[in-house]
């Protein structure tokens, strides 16, 4: 097999792991070779063999774990074992439902920055009302950010829409608390300079409540904001969904209603299901990592699988390291 893409899969972050075995034991692709991170006991339950590589280690790494001292003290867990391989070249991409802060920190220590990257960023694709998805960066990485990191965010999420979906210019807008460009605090305020400055197609701030109106291809944020914002979607669409749900159940009419609008209502809880994305990724380091929701199941699985050869095949990292280093 010429150019076999490698995908290393931590099975252990995942909260139901009987769902990822699931989801290895049916994976067919002739392009990727998984690569699976867990304990022997779960990992005796994968008997598929074809394109899959089983890695046992005796560790794991919990939400409890002090999130920077990971990598040191717990060398044999799944998530460090699948970043060391990334690090050696034995894989081209991680991906895990595991602790996010130990996860990045790790990546960070372990993959390193790209030069001239402070602070790597989170970002991930959200559905809006339209059909086209916007890259929202940083979802949580870091809380407190500096006018530089927003800029760096801002150009990283251009390579990543540029490459990925062959958007040549795409918009970036910033996430504030009024679109005047006098709004927000002093980092906020400088970022739009800089953006301004220094961006193609950047188009001043946005607020909130435009957020899935599909005006900008990329909104950036600090970590503190991002991670609010992403959550309160998540918890809107929920609840929204649920409040359609008691709308239809109160009678014979509604639920005769309910059959009719059906298609409707399950395409919409198709829109805002975060499996349907694939993951978050850290934008700013060296070799991609990817970040699903501990509650992944096969379909997210599916996606970020799709997402990592994406990455791979455009071999957009290199490209980010490229064009960051050169200072473009």
């Amino acid at each position: 097999m010429h150019n076999i893409m490698k995908i290393g899969i931590d099975i252990l972050g995942i909260d139901n792991p009987e769902r990822i075995i699931n989801f290895v034991n049916n994976y067919k692709d002739s392009e990727v070779e998984l690569y699976v991170y867990g304990l022997e006991e779960t990992l005796i339950k994968i008997t598929k063999t074809e394109n899959i590589v089983k890695n046992v280690c005796t560790e794991e790494v919990y939400m409890s774990d002090d999130s920077a001292r990971v990598h040191r003290k717990k060398k044999d867990s799944s998530m460090i074992r699948m970043l060391d391989d990334l690090k050696n070249q034995i894989i081209d991409v991680a991906i895990t439902g595991g602790s996010t802060g130990a996860f990045m920190a790790s990546s960070v220590f372990m993959i390193g920055r790209i030069e001239g990257i402070s602070k790597p960023g989170l970002a991930s694709l959200l559905p809006t009302r339209s059909d086209h998805k916007f890259l929202l960066t940083d979802l949580g990485a870091n809380v407190e950010a500096k006018p530089d990191d927003l800029l760096n965010y801002a150009k990283l999420g251009q390579l990543y829409m540029k490459y990925i979906y062959n958007i040549e210019t795409p918009s970036v807008a910033l996430l504030n608390v009024g679109v005047e460009e006098s709004k927000g605090n002093k980092v906020y305020k400088d970022a739009h300079k800089l953006m301004k400055a220094e961006v193609a197609n950047f188009k001043g701030n946005i607020e909130g409540r435009e957020i899935l109106e599909h005006q900008f291809d990329i909104v950036v944020a600090e970590g503190f904001a991002g991670n609010v914002l992403l959550k309160t979607i998540e918890g809107v669409a929920k609840s929204l969904g649920k409040m359609i749900k008691g709308i239809f159940l109160q009678n014979l009419k509604t639920k005769i209603g309910a059959l009719l609008v059906k298609k409707g209502i399950n395409a919409f809880r198709k829109k805002f299901d975060y499996s349907e994305y694939g993951g978050a990724f850290l934008l700013g380091i060296k070799k991609p990592t990817i970040k699903v929701h501990g509650a992944a199941d096969e379909n997210a699985l599916y996606y970020a699988v799709q997402q990592a050869k994406q990455i791979h095949k455009t071999k957009l990292y290199d490209i980010m390291i490229e064009t960051m280093e050169k200072g473009e």
